[in-house]
């Protein structure tokens, strides 16, 4: 366990890990980017949490509720990992670094960030929640809507009923946790991301750390994630930005 002093300033941004499930995780996922040429490593729901793809990629409170993106605020970095797993003929599961990101800008709800994305002539991400964005459909999704949806759609298939309850559940969170942050991407890689083996992980954190509730680590950690990925002969670079109050 890391003591406290060895954690960034918080005026320079702490630093966080957290998993999450990309598209080629499931068969369905994997039908979806044969059908639709999606990247392999994009998040699975039906609104992507987070949304790599978005010029500014965006973190809310869709997946977790209230255990990660209210926690956040303006210099923090997260990596993101896959879920552990076999990915792209792997032989041993492991994990996927996929992408660091910085917060940018916190909003305070959805139809603020949604109109500051517009101010910059951006699409609106998927996860940003207000009425003119529709969740994804059906066939570009992993399949795997959360278990209350499922028991729902337990005796009938009907894709368009489903992207509505999951799209409600989620829609549910962001009420009661309606933040939104806006980030800049010092590293994404959505279609073959380097791996990182159970060993590299242990050596990093000194285990396999849990990822529910994404834990603060060092930035020192964050850094030595980017080394172990660069080490296994994928070019990775994490680029290091000042962060500014405009763009």
């Amino acid at each position: 366990m890391q003591s406290s002093e060895n954690f960034c300033n918080d005026e320079e941004g702490r630093c966080f890990l957290a998993t999450f499930r990309p598209l080629v995780r499931s068969a369905r996922g994997r039908s979806a980017i044969r059908e639709h040429s999606l990247p392999p490593f994009v998040d699975g729901s039906c609104r992507r949490e987070p949304d790599f793809e978005s010029a500014f990629p965006s973190i809310t409170a869709t997946c977790r509720g209230g255990n990660f993106a209210p926690r956040l605020r303006v210099g923090d970095r997260v990596a993101y990992l896959t879920v552990r797993g076999k990915y792209l003929g792997d032989s041993e599961r492991g994990w996927r670094l996929v992408a660091v990101l910085r917060v940018l800008h916190r909003f305070a709800s959805h139809p603020v960030a949604a109109a500051w994305y517009e101010q910059q002539w951006q699409p609106l991400p998927s996860n940003c929640l207000v009425e003119r964005n529709p969740p994804k459909v059906y066939e570009l999704t992993n399949g795997d809507p959360p278990y209350e949806v499922k028991k729902h759609m337990m005796e009938e298939h009907d894709s368009v009923r489903l992207i509505r309850l999951w799209d409600a559940t989620y829609r549910k969170r962001i009420a009661r946790w309606p933040v939104f942050l806006a980030t800049k991407a010092e590293f994404v890689e959505l279609s073959s991301p380097p791996a990182l083996s159970e060993m590299q992980m242990c050596s990093i954190f000194g285990r396999v750390p849990a990822t529910l509730n994404p834990p603060r680590i060092t930035c020192e950690q964050l850094e030595e994630l980017a080394r172990f990925a660069n080490s296994s002969g994928d070019t990775l670079r994490v680029v290091r930005r000042k962060v500014t109050g405009s763009h």
